[in-house]
């Protein structure tokens, strides 16, 4: 029995590196889609990365009419707000990013009107991980843009 105390060992510690470093946890919640007619919509979530290395979304599958850019809200002087295409979104080692309005944001242009109460979106991760997200209509937690 004490034979296998050191096995078990480097089983969980290899375990845990492949868990925090190889594939990091990576956790999409609160997600929610506004819908802004007639051809534009933005997608919002948290970003959770629990791991010990950088996690970034590096593209976007949507339906079919949709097309996906990835988006940073900058403000010049203070006053006016743009939004800047990026190609990627990152969350650092035990940290979340709040992705929505006036922040990182997930733009989506087109047939905006195909989304009924909810669209889902494929997100491809920096690591090739692709985790699947469904996004219901509304304004979110954080700001109503359209109101």
């Amino acid at each position: 029995m004490k034979a296998l105390l050191p096995l078990a060992i480097a089983v969980v510690a290899t375990a845990v590196v492949v868990l925090l470093v190889v594939q990091p946890p990576v956790v999409i919640s609160n997600a929610f889609v506004d819908v802004v007619p007639p051809d534009s919509a933005i997608v919002g979530f948290n970003f959770a990365n629990w791991g010990l290395r950088e996690v970034c979304i590096v593209g976007v599958k949507a339906p079919a009419g949709l097309e996906v850019e990835l988006h940073r809200t900058e403000f010049i002087n203070g006053t006016i707000a743009i939004m800047k295409e990026v190609n990627r979104i990152c969350a650092g080692p035990f940290s979340t990013v709040r992705v929505g309005p006036l922040s990182y944001h997930i733009h989506l242009i087109g047939n905006v009107s195909q989304i009924g109460n909810s669209v889902t979106l494929e997100l491809i991760l920096s690591d090739g991980r692709r985790l699947t997200v469904t996004a219901p209509k509304g304004a979110g937690p954080y700001i109503n843009i359209t109101g």
